[in-house]
């Protein structure tokens, strides 16, 4: 280095989701140039997508700039740029809109995608919830069947109206109770003239319950939860293929519906499959105690994309958004403590509870010492945890304002749709 001047050890981040915004905020104090590289210039809360998707939040409510996250670091660079290819022995990093990045230290934070499990036609028909652009797509696509039914009554005998929700986890619970309040608060309003009775929610679950992950009195109060609601709930059944107007389960049973929504599951970024890496189940990359990958302690993977063991539990922890936010700031304060000649610590996973939302006024929450909560209770410390999860305080007051909205006048004022000048040509 010129002038003798000491160069500075270089942090690539790949992903601006939790884990990787997560990674970038503990490195803002560290003496090292860090490069946050995301394909999207936006960061998704991914918790509160069924929101969006339903009318209850706007789009800036749940994407976030990541350059606003991340502007008052000096030593962070973000680029817009989708990742082609990692070579991990020469540590660089390839792209496919500017040149490659070498680094010092990777934090491997490029998230999952939707596993459908070879469910036929699901790539091509269903509609996952796992970004941004999902969200959008599915409420646009509901609010345009429910138009297209209102002006051409034929098509709702064709399950025009008709939704499948396919998982019974909170993904698949929490859409289903949206849609539900959506369909027979809102659209009864807007749409009196369709008989409510014809348009059907459909939550199908692989298992012998729904919320197999909660104990018995949980299960037992969202199977009613959503029955309430009108959501007709299906267990011990598997999609076999989807269509665009039909849904068929390994039964033979079958659904007209012209949407399917997908809440099943998820596996890692395929990127990893490139890396030469024992990859542990559902395509996730096994991770040390302190997440750093084997044969590489300079490379950590974290969030969605990698299987972090709980030193607690000794079980894999599950692709939540706490667990993506920890890990992140794990690998950004372990990186900085290397840079500092500190010794690194070991992960340990601050478990909050899991939780999930059925609609309004109903939802759980079992907490890690097996304590549960149901109803109105549960629905406030699952507020709690989410606001305190938004990156930044005018987030916190622009849910709580749309939260308090729906609550008080039970109306979900996103439920527009805005076509382009380019949508129209098509």
């Amino acid at each position: 280095m010129a002038n003798g001047q000491r160069r500075r050890p270089r942090v690539v981040v790949l992903g601006g989701g939790f884990a990787g915004i997560g990674a970038t905020h503990e490195l803002k104090h560290a003496d090292a140039d860090v490069v946050l590289i995301d394909k999207h210039d936006y960061h998704t809360f991914q918790p509160l997508l069924y929101q969006l998707a339903t009318g209850l939040l706007e789009n800036n409510a749940v994407g976030h700039s990541i350059r606003d996250l991340v502007h008052d670091q000096d030593n962070t660079t973000v680029h817009k740029a989708s990742v082609t290819a990692i070579d991990l022995a020469a540590r660089e990093v390839q792209f496919a809109e500017m040149g490659p990045e070498t680094y010092d230290y990777l934090v491997l934070a490029l998230g999952a995608e939707v596993n459908f499990f070879g469910a036929a036609g699901a790539p091509e028909h269903a509609f996952p919830m796992y970004t941004l652009p999902d969200a959008v797509r599915l409420k646009e696509h509901v609010l345009g069947r429910w138009e297209a039914a209102d002006k051409d009554p034929g098509l709702i005998d064709d399950g025009a109206l008709n939704v499948v929700v396919v998982g019974g986890g909170p993904t698949g619970v929490e859409s289903a109770g949206a849609l539900a309040e959506l369909y027979r608060g809102d659209f009864a309003k807007d749409y009196p003239k369709v008989p409510q009775e014809k348009a059907r929610i459909i939550l199908v679950e692989g298992g012998p319950e729904v919320f197999g992950m909660f104990k018995p009195d949980i299960r037992e109060y969202t199977e009613k939860a959503l029955t309430k609601r009108t959501v007709e709930v299906i267990t011990g059944e598997i999609v076999e293929s989807v269509g665009p107007t039909k849904v068929t389960l390994k039964s033979g049973t079958t659904f007209d519906a012209h949407t399917l929504v997908w809440g099943a599951g998820l596996q890692g970024n395929r990127l990893v499959q490139s890396l030469g890496l024992d990859l542990e189940r559902g395509n996730r990359i096994g991770v040390g105690p302190e997440l750093t990958v084997a044969d590489h302690p300079e490379v950590y993977a974290v969030g969605d994309i990698a299987a972090i063991t709980d030193a607690k539990t000794e079980h894999v922890l599950p692709q939540l958004g706490s667990v993506g936010l920890q890990s992140g700031e794990h690998a950004g304060d372990s990186i900085a403590r290397r840079i500092a000649d500190k010794e690194p610590k070991p992960f340990k996973y601050r478990d909050k509870g899991t939780m999930a939302t059925i609609g309004r006024g109903a939802a759980v929450v079992q907490m890690m010492g097996g304590r549960t909560m149901k109803g109105r209770t549960a629905q406030l410390a699952w507020g709690t945890v989410h606001l305190a999860l938004l990156p930044t305080n005018e987030d916190r007051a622009k849910a709580i304002v749309d939260w308090a909205g729906a609550g008080l006048t039970h109306q979900r004022t996103g439920r527009i749709t805005v076509e382009t000048e380019v949508d129209a040509k098509r």
